[in-house]
């Protein structure tokens, strides 16, 4: 009801304080629509969250904050890519101990799909990976997403 409000104006500017908690999958799905018809339209919004996939869905620049300071803003890419490291999956033979034990791995495990590294230099993992084990599949590697970067940059500045 609030929000019909404060949108019934066509505003230019909107200020959303955490506007999809308490909200069901499918509400929430209703408003990130409506606000990205709002901002089609020509509406700046300006949104605080502590839902990152929200912010990462939906922000074309975002603002971390960290006991009251500002310590990085830019787009969602620029947020990520502040943070170096990478996670790779991949099925290999290869057992997620000695993985771990390699210098540019900060974590390795084996699930039931594979093996999940996180590495600070994912491409002289992956180098190193299908060196040792020609019969390595299923290769994939993400950089960290924004709740993963918002993760790291946070834990710097304390």
């Amino acid at each position: 009801m609030q929000f019909a409000l404060a949108i019934c104006g066509r505003p230019q500017l909107l200020f959303l304080d955490e506007p999809t908690v308490g909200l069901d999958v499918q509400a929430r799905e209703t408003l990130w629509n409506t606000l990205r018809e709002l901002i089609a339209q020509g509406c700046s919004i300006v949104l605080t969250t502590h839902y990152l996939d929200e912010a990462q869905a939906l922000a074309d620049r975002v603002a971390v904050l960290s006991n009251g300071r500002l310590i990085a803003a830019g787009t969602v890419d620029e947020i990520r890519s502040l943070v170096s490291r990478k996670h790779i999956r991949c099925a290999t033979h290869l057992d997620a101990a000695a993985i771990r034990a390699w210098p540019e791995v900060l974590e390795a495990s084996r699930d039931s799909r594979g093996v999940q590294i996180t590495a600070a230099d994912a491409e002289s993992v992956v180098r190193r990976l299908l060196s040792v084990d020609p019969t390595l599949r299923d290769l994939e590697v993400r950089q960290a997403d924004l709740s993963q970067a918002f993760t790291e940059l946070t834990k710097e500045a304390a």
